[in-house]
């Protein structure tokens, strides 16, 4: 019971309290408008000349960062977004080189192989076939070379010869298939 009562003098005290703080907001205010009316000028003045005092400057400033900050956030994430698509295509280039650095050391490796092959016969070049021209074919060949043959019957259904071409003496010039119809066994 005691704190009821209390408690109800509190919010008694409460009401009291805040009608004055109202009361004397109340009469300044009028006092205000009152000395106002005296001095010639109107109690609020909503006029356009009066943008200065009204928050006006504080607002466009305030509207003027954030938009600037917005903007700015805006290009930060295109840049990055840039920066990450040049470091993807530069990695994918990298990856490519890479991957024909290997390739490039396969055949190479390939090519040394061959070159310690022991040549079994050597051919005549009769004639150059016609549209012959893919990645594991001799090349550099014209007819009436002489080519040493590596391996016999490779390729598809066996119609080719593995050959090297030799110039100036044991230089290997290229390595690679050559068609057995075009080519003629020497003695």
């Amino acid at each position: 019971m005691l704190f009821y009562k209390s408690f109800n003098y509190i919010i008694k005290r409460g009401r009291i309290f805040s009608r004055v703080i109202t009361d004397t907001c109340n009469h300044r205010h009028q006092n205000t408008n009152k000395r106002l009316l005296s001095a010639g000028q109107e109690p609020h003045d909503r006029s356009p000349s009066n943008w200065k005092n009204n928050g006006t400057p504080e607002i466009i400033i305030g509207i003027t960062i954030l938009s600037l900050l917005g903007i700015d956030r805006f290009l930060q994430n295109r840049q990055d977004e840039n920066r990450r698509l040049v470091m993807s295509k530069l990695q994918a280039v990298i990856r490519e080189d890479e991957r024909n650095e290997m390739e490039r050391n396969q055949k190479n490796i390939a090519d040394l192989e061959m070159k310690d092959m022991k040549c079994l016969f050597s051919c005549t070049v009769r004639r150059l076939p016609k549209y012959f021209d893919g990645s594991k074919c001799l090349m550099g060949v014209k007819v009436g070379d002489e080519v040493s043959v590596l391996e016999e019957n490779v390729g598809p259904d066996g119609t080719y010869h593995l050959c090297r071409l030799e110039r100036n003496g044991n230089t290997a010039v290229s390595t690679g298939w050559f068609p057995i119809s075009c080519l003629e066994k020497q003695p």
